[in-house]
């Protein structure tokens, strides 16, 4: 198996281990399942009467996804797939054949994209280009949950700036927060990079250097309705490497806001590097975004380590055979063009 198709066997298994408790925070999942380390059905819980509980001292439990099935997969490897089937049947990147394929998806059932996503989905249907469906939103984690593919494509080609900038365009279909198209800007630099199996320093440098050059020229054309950047998050990263889990989801977070929840998953990567599988359970287990954490952290595991996803959970993973056929056609299409 190559390390394109690992990775998006990774981004499946990360968001379908997050998937049954997506939205909860750490202490729920403690309460009611005590540990994710296998896949599981969505965890209902339910009072005497057999209704749902919809809120316990913690908070608010969410059940965003009550009628998915262990081993099923979210809207971040549904995106994820859209992108990497079109560099499949394309050969290189069309930008209005993967709107095409968003919208295809969103039409199926939108019930579990993010809010900033269907508004531009249901731009698109009202008659606006791509250039116009975009819109200011949460700022989601959207364009960095689902770039792993344009890693895939500046590896293969060695197109690194014009991936880059793709990768802008790309986030930009449905996101214009400059925080939300900085995280799929970083996290196609950071598939690259752990493709090439940069060195974790090194690895950390560059994401640093690559959030800096895009985030905030992009802050200038897009003004932000919300405090707090992604850089800010990076670099805490570089100068706290070797920071404990937990004080790094002290300072971090793990929401849904993409300053928060990609620089944790980004800050699990490396961290763990030396025991990925482990540090991708501990991450989801932080609750909060976590099929969208697990996903940007499992695609990162398959593209630097290739297949080192335990067996049990390859087995119970939905479409796994599609997606190792899809990363080797990807591989074979993109590296024989360039030849």
């Amino acid at each position: 198996m190559n390390n394109y198709s690992a990775s998006l066997i990774g981004c499946a298994i990360g968001d379908s281990l997050g998937m049954p408790v997506e939205g909860w925070k750490r202490e729920q999942i403690q309460k009611y399942v005590e540990k994710i380390d296998h896949f599981i059905d969505p965890v209902l819980v339910k009072d005497k009467t057999g209704n749902l509980v919809e809120e316990d001292e913690f908070g608010k439990l969410r059940y965003w996804t009550k009628d998915f099935k262990k081993g099923e997969y979210t809207d971040d490897t549904i995106l994820t797939l859209t992108i990497a089937e079109s560099l499949a049947q394309r050969g290189g990147v069309n930008i209005y054949d993967i709107a095409e394929r968003h919208l295809i998806e969103y039409k199926k059932d939108n019930k579990g994209f993010g809010g900033t996503t269907r508004e531009a989905m249901e731009n698109l249907i009202k008659g606006k280009t791509i250039w116009e469906s975009g819109v200011i939103g949460g700022p989601g984690n959207a364009p960095a949950m689902k770039m792993s593919p344009m890693g895939f494509y500046m590896h293969a080609t060695g197109n690194y700036k014009q991936g880059l900038e793709l990768a802008r365009l790309i986030g930009q279909i449905t996101h214009l927060d400059p925080r939300s198209v900085a995280g799929g800007i970083v996290q196609a630099h950071a598939i690259y990079s752990a493709l090439k199996e940069t060195s974790r320093e090194e690895f950390v440098n560059s994401i640093v250097e690559v959030c800096k050059e895009w985030e905030e020229p992009l802050t200038e054309k897009f003004s932000w309705h919300e405090q707090g950047n992604l850089l800010s998050r990076l670099e805490w990263i570089k100068e706290n490497k070797d920071a404990s889990d937990e004080e790094a989801y002290q300072h971090i977070g793990c929401t849904s806001v993409t300053y928060r929840s990609y620089p944790f998953a980004l800050f699990m990567f490396q961290k763990h590097l030396n025991n990925p599988i482990q540090g991708l359970i501990e991450a989801v287990n932080y609750g909060g975004d976590c099929d969208t954490v697990g996903a940007m952290y499992g695609s990162l595991v398959g593209a630097r380590f290739g297949d080192v996803f335990p067996e049990n959970l390859k087995k119970e993973l939905k479409n796994l055979a599609h997606l190792q056929s899809l990363g080797e056609t990807i591989h074979a299409k993109l590296t024989k063009k360039v030849q």
